[in-house]
């Protein structure tokens, strides 16, 4: 197998057409044909179905795929790699941040690592298990800053804890329930959850077993938090929040933190990457400004960051 067919199947996948894959490649469709074809010749297997609404990928295609992201991805490392030694470093530096340290660190740590690095692009992802996770694993992703997946993490990720915070049941101001204190209460809600990878969104709603209760039946996923917000102000769907970012949307967004009289699980949000490869100078420089810009209190914090952060017990 040749990188450049590689690249042709992943970009196949992408764009959902050999089409779309030649604009992406600055190719043309006749060469990305070719490649996968030879592609196909050295799997002896079809990878690909062409039909007129695009092409999709056969069974063989999709698990072909997933190692091919891995090596791409690899491959642009080590060039990365090569021109940082050189004193060059570009290349592009891929994050996946949780809501409320976007909302906190992030900025300063960007400002810090735009400093050393300016070179490096960035590109950032809102942190979301079932984003990051998928990407963290294709190499698509570099670094994830967000909450570990439910159960232990499996030995493709290392992670390295930055906080712990409390987390609360989060509703509009004005929801029939505002004032409950029993999840009791609320089991024939509309749950609006974070979906994860591993357990499917359940992991949230453990608390309910954790107390001798079921599971609620109507449970809905959230993959943005512009999107958890909207939902809450208007609807009578409650969800969970990190406390942090109660402390940061609550009174700006129109949301309240039921009074519930038990006790949620603390989350944890620490740094994520894979596991057995080479750490690239911008990630390390990115992690670098990340934890400097944790410890460092002499910077300027506007009040609701310190609002926020008196909920959180800072692990670095």
């Amino acid at each position: 197998m040749k990188i450049h067919q590689l690249r042709a199947l992943i970009a196949i996948a992408d764009a959902g057409s050999v089409r779309g894959a030649a604009r992406m490649l600055n190719s043309s469709p006749a060469a990305v044909t070719q490649s996968l074809q030879q592609l196909e010749e050295v799997t002896h297997t079809q990878l690909v179905l062409r039909a007129s609404t695009g092409a999709v990928l056969t069974d063989s295609g999709k698990t072909l795929l997933t190692h091919a992201r891995l090596v791409a991805a690899q491959m642009t490392r080590a060039h990365q790699a090569m021109e940082a030694i050189r004193g060059q470093p570009r290349g592009r530096l891929s994050i996946a941040v949780t809501a409320w340290v976007a909302l906190t660190f992030l900025p300063e740590a960007v400002a810090r690592f735009r400093a050393k690095m300016p070179t490096i692009q960035l590109e950032v992802f809102e942190g979301l298990l079932a984003i990051a996770n998928p990407r963290l694993r294709d190499g698509s992703l570099d670094i994830y800053v967000g909450s570990r997946a439910p159960g232990a993490m499996s030995c493709d990720f290392t992670y390295q804890p930055l906080f712990a915070s409390s987390r609360a049941v989060v509703a509009g101001q004005d929801h029939p329930r505002a004032e409950c204190r029993s999840l009791a209460e609320l089991l024939d809600a509309d749950w609006l959850v974070a979906l994860d990878p591993e357990t499917e969104g359940q992991a949230s709603l453990q608390m309910f077993a954790q107390y001798g209760l079921p599971v609620p039946r109507s449970i809905h996923f959230l993959h943005s938090l512009t999107v958890a917000v909207a939902l809450l102000k208007r609807t009578d769907m409650i969800s969970i929040f990190p406390w942090p970012l109660v402390e940061l949307c609550a009174a700006r967004d129109g949301l309240c933190a039921i009074p519930l009289r038990e006790e949620l699980e603390d989350s944890t949000v620490g740094i994520v990457m894979r596991t057995g490869e080479p750490s690239d100078a911008a990630s390390r420089c990115f992690i670098d400004c990340l934890i400097e810009t944790i410890r460092d209190e002499s910077w300027t914090r506007t009040l609701d960051i310190r609002r926020a952060m008196q909920s959180v017990e800072v692990l670095v």
